[in-house]
């Protein structure tokens, strides 16, 4: 019985263990994301005053496009939803506005 005992004493202190160092992961996941979220609306406030700095007009936004591909292609979604995250492939959102984009530049060379 001693024998039981010892190898259910050491088991409660091995969980004991892993239950502190999951503790200390969940806490470490916890951190990185709020900084995430952090970094997240950092990075959209300063294309938000990259857009606003122009005097308005078509220039400042073909430079907002210009920047939003920046983005786009250094693999962050460009996208509402997932603002500055990191993406693993094409986001259809992208698809979409460069379509827009390039209807609208279609029709101004029409109208011009």
């Amino acid at each position: 019985m001693q024998y039981l005992y010892k190898i259910t004493k050491e088991m409660e202190i091995k969980l004991h263990s892993l239950l502190a160092e999951v503790q200390e992961l969940k806490n470490k996941a916890r951190e990185m994301e709020e900084e995430n979220v952090r970094l997240r609306k950092e990075l959209a406030a300063i294309y938000r005053e990259g857009l606003g700095e122009g005097t308005g007009g078509a220039g400042s936004l073909k430079r907002g496009f210009f920047n939003l591909l920046g983005l786009y292609d250094h693999g962050f979604h460009i996208c509402n939803i997932y603002f500055g995250r990191k993406r693993t492939g094409d986001c259809l959102f992208r698809m979409a506005f460069l379509r827009k984009e390039q209807e609208t530049a279609e029709e101004v060379s029409n109208q011009a």
